[in-house]
């Protein structure tokens, strides 16, 4: 798929023109609208990008990446509790998902305790939930 290809050369625009063409060709298959709420995701728009999560988990429940790029773009919106629900599921449906470089370390660029992983994140966001309510 050229949109993966844009997204990781930082070609975002392309990228999105690719994802929105794939799920035009097929709008039933989740691949589209993972890659373009990765994009959208990247771009800052994570409103948008949640709307696309939500899509793909809809056609395809058990694809950890989405949950977990859902709970990045809700993590950036200050939805916390529903960051962690989704880093969760996404942990629990692909345990190894914390070991993988790459789209998940972008996407935590503005975040503290970034380079240390999921896990680390989820913890993180945990305390940030207890602060905010106790």
């Amino acid at each position: 798929m050229d949109g993966a290809s844009n997204l990781n050369t930082g070609k975002t625009e392309q990228a999105l023109e690719d994802f929105n063409r794939a799920i035009d060709i097929d709008p039933q298959k989740s691949a589209g609208y993972l890659g373009r709420g990765n994009t959208l995701n990247i771009m800052g728009l994570y409103a948008e990008a949640i709307e696309d999560y939500n899509k793909v988990i809809e056609i395809t429940p058990k694809i950890a990446e989405a949950y977990i790029n859902r709970a990045s773009a809700n993590s950036h919106l200050g939805e916390y509790e529903k960051a962690i629900a989704d880093y969760e599921k996404g942990l629990e449906l692909k345990p190894k998902i914390d070991n993988k470089p790459g789209f998940i370390t972008r996407l935590f660029s503005n975040e503290p305790n970034t380079d240390k992983g999921i896990r680390r994140h989820l913890e993180y966001l945990k305390q940030k939930v207890k602060e905010k309510n106790g």
